[in-house]
């Protein structure tokens, strides 16, 4: 192929993180107005090449040609300044600053080349917004939006930016389907446009969707150069995951037991008084999962705040767990009863980056076990179970005393989940558990979590992934302007009518 037909060419990259060799070698070449998928398991090195792309990285050989030139980007910004636009897959947004700013920052529109008109920029965000069916608050503080928002509010202020080539790093992860589709019908448009997509994801039906090449990483290394008519899903999931991928859930039928927990007449207001979750009425039985569906900000963030104890249930309502009232009882409290919790936003609550593997290993297990001495950490305990979670969720990590920060976004996510799975807990609570994890993961993830229903214990399934809610679970609540509504036993609805019942297309009242 002529060099000419390329907007990018990133020829024989290699980074290295001390003896981790992110990318090996890494060739890439991307057509101008194309929608080129990036894919590859968990720390195949796909966001560390974009990182170099967006010069968060510089690389310790190789060469980027962009529209057939040798560049030198000095930082981010310059990076930025050619036309480089990244959306991360973690959020990279100033929390304290309302959308509007966040969105403008450092390319405000000016008068006279010194005032910053802040009418003008907005006008042009609104149109932005607008085109491309994004609703977000745009004088709202970021701190006070839910994750899903934050993502939409991410891809705006690259598309407000201008980039030639736009870098999308699984920006599905939060999204509804109805979200997605919007997306992907952004994503079209500025292709048709002339504009260059980078698309990051670990889902193959979106990638057979929106893309029009595919590049497979695995192992730092380029295993594949493929178009999506000339393969299936499971040759794709193969060239990324080295052998054959089940791309659906393993189920085996089980007897469910007693009530573990019971839900009665649960009503929840947000921060502003305003009510989200209006008269739940559910229980979840001994080995069972029950999911929870819904469009985002229906609902179901704050009914899984009650059932944790992260927000107060209104008078009248009653939470029972193990034959217990915990409908005032602290988190704290709730963990040492044996329920765990996986949360949404995994860095933002679940996670701290700055702290190693170990520490974030046993958040949570140092409340419900303790670690025998009441003054000292007992490090080789410490140590053996966070070596089992490492080893059992196959978190791929130099030590466990690396910066988690360090690690890929679906690796903070698998050692998130496995640290909460492996406690025993009686009740684990799962929000989003495969989000940004590549499709062996997600086969792992499911079948663990299979495995805990079929151990006896129980799990509250919360998760924008239809597929997963209905691949997994025994029954499926879906929740719509704070209600719930019965969405069925295991396949006893499809997915068409389920999502009628996200919409509202339903009688309330799940039992």
């Amino acid at each position: 192929m002529n060099g000419d037909e390329y907007i990018l060419e990133m020829r024989n990259i290699t980074k290295t993180f001390g003896d981790l060799v992110a990318n090996d070698g890494v060739t890439l070449r991307v057509k101008k107005g194309s929608v080129h998928a990036l894919v590859g398991e968990n720390g195949a090195g796909k966001s560390t090449l974009m990182n170099v792309l967006a010069c968060l990285y510089k690389q310790d050989y190789g060469d980027i040609v962009l529209n057939g030139r040798h560049v030198h980007f000095r930082n981010s910004r310059d990076a930025a300044r050619s036309g480089i636009g990244m959306v991360h897959q973690e959020f990279m947004l100033f929390k304290d600053l309302t959308v509007l700013e966040n969105i403008m920052y450092g390319f405000e529109e000016k008068t006279a080349w010194i005032f910053i008109n802040k009418r003008k920029t907005k006008r042009k965000i609104k149109e932005i917004c607008e085109k491309y069916h994004f609703n977000i608050p745009l004088e709202a503080k970021v701190n006070d939006l839910p994750v899903s928002m934050l993502q939409q509010v991410e891809i705006v202020k690259v598309l407000y930016k201008g980039a030639d080539i736009i870098v999308l790093d699984e920006p599905t992860s939060v999204l509804t389907p109805q979200g997605v589709e919007g997306l992907f019908d952004a994503i079209r448009f500025l292709a048709r446009s002339g504009k260059t997509i980078i698309f990051i994801t670990h889902k193959l039906k979106e990638v057979f969707a929106v893309a029009d090449t595919i590049t497979v990483l695995r192992d730092g290394r380029v295993t594949g150069n493929v178009r999506p008519e000339d393969v299936n899903e499971n040759e794709l999931a193969r060239l990324m995951v080295g052998r054959e991928v089940m791309l659906q859930a393993d189920r085996s039928a089980r007897e469910l037991g007693g009530v573990f927990l019971r839900a009665e007449d649960v009503s929840v207001r947000d921060k502003d008084g305003v009510l989200r979750l209006k008269h739940a009425n559910f229980d979840i039985r001994e080995g069972e999962i029950v999911g929870i569906a819904g469009v985002a900000g229906s609902g179901q963030q704050q009914l899984v705040e009650a059932i944790f104890g992260l927000s107060g249930v209104e008078e009248g309502g009653k939470i029972t767990f193990l034959g217990q009232d915990i409908t005032r009882a602290e988190p704290r409290e709730r963990r040492r009863m044996g329920m765990g919790y996986v949360p949404q936003d995994r860095l933002g609550v679940g996670a701290n980056a700055l702290g190693t593997v170990w520490e974030n290993s046993i958040m949570g297990y140092h409340i419900s076990h303790g670690f025998k001495s009441k003054v000292f950490l007992r490090h080789k305990e410490i140590d053996e179970f966070t070596g089992r979670v490492v080893s059992q969720f196959n978190v791929k990590t130099p030590n466990i005393y690396e910066k988690l920060g360090n690690l890929s976004g679906g690796n903070i996510q698998k050692l998130i989940v496995g640290r909460e799975s492996i406690q025993d807990n009686r009740l684990l609570i799962v929000e989003d558990p495969t989000r940004g994890i590549d499709v062996g993961a997600v086969e792992f993830v499911w079948a663990k979590m299979l495995e805990i229903a079929s151990s006896g214990r129980a799990i509250l399934l919360v998760s924008h992934e239809l597929n997963e809610v209905m691949q997994l679970s025994d029954r499926i609540l879906v929740v719509y302007n704070g209600e719930i509504f019965d969405g069925g036993r295991y396949q006893e609805k499809n997915d068409r009518e389920i999502g009628l019942l996200m919409l509202g297309g339903g009688e309330s009242d799940a039992g």
